[in-house]
């Protein structure tokens, strides 16, 4: 398995918390990577991390932290899905932990603080979901990660292909379904648009934007 954690800078405006600096934290594994070969799955999940960030670390074979961005937070959650989807018989579990950070390395994987253990404690409690968050605010909690853990249901019963075109539209958000075809290599625009239907798309969208906007939103009426 391969355990995940990646770090989220909070913009100044939603910096301070007690003069510290709040920070989102993914931490997840994949379910099944040893029932494939690390040859297929390991260039994949270090390009995706190289795509949303210049910082991070793999380590110890199949661990890793990095640090994005704040209002991509939800869409990186969403793009790691689809990237990992669009490889057969692998799929990921994720949590996000958000709070302050105490210790800031210079290696993210020896940073430390609130966001870490919120991470890490919400992912020791994981069940049989596949996605779930802790922040200072349970009422935030509580109805994005409804709204997540729907959207992932929905994202479990994806297929490669699937998978793969939902990958290329996050990635891609202005371009069309020419275009989209195009990238993917589909000799029909109509193969790109039924792929984005099945795969519930439009609804992912807006949970992603809609999660994201909550998350902003309260660090915005922090004291």
């Amino acid at each position: 398995m391969i355990f995940i954690i990646i770090t989220i800078f909070v913009d100044s405006v939603c910096n301070i918390m007690k003069n510290k600096k709040l920070i989102a934290v993914i931490t997840g594994d994949l379910i099944d990577s040893r029932k494939v070969d690390a040859a297929v799955w390991m260039p994949v999940l270090d390009e995706t991390l190289k795509q949303i960030s210049s910082r991070y670390d793999i380590y110890r074979g199949d661990s890793f932290q990095s640090e994005v961005e704040l209002e991509q937070a939800i869409h990186h959650l969403f793009y790691i899905k689809a990237k990992i989807k669009s490889l057969k018989n692998l799929d990921v579990r994720m949590t996000i932990g958000i709070g302050t950070i105490d210790y800031q390395d210079a290696h993210v994987r020896t940073s430390a603080g609130e966001a870490f253990l919120h991470a890490g404690e919400r992912f020791d409690a994981l069940k049989k979901e596949t996605v779930a968050i802790r922040s200072p605010w349970p009422d935030l909690d509580k109805g994005v990660e409804l709204m997540l853990q729907l959207s992932m249901e929905i994202a479990g019963r994806w297929t490669e292909n699937m998978a793969e075109t939902v990958a290329v539209s996050l990635q891609h958000p202005d371009i069309n379904q020419h275009e989209l075809a195009a990238v993917l290599n589909r000799k029909y625009q109509s193969q790109v648009s039924t792929e984005l239907n099945k795969a519930g798309y439009s609804k992912i969208r807006r949970v992603i934007d809609y999660c994201t906007e909550q998350i902003v939103k309260k660090c915005y009426i922090q004291d």
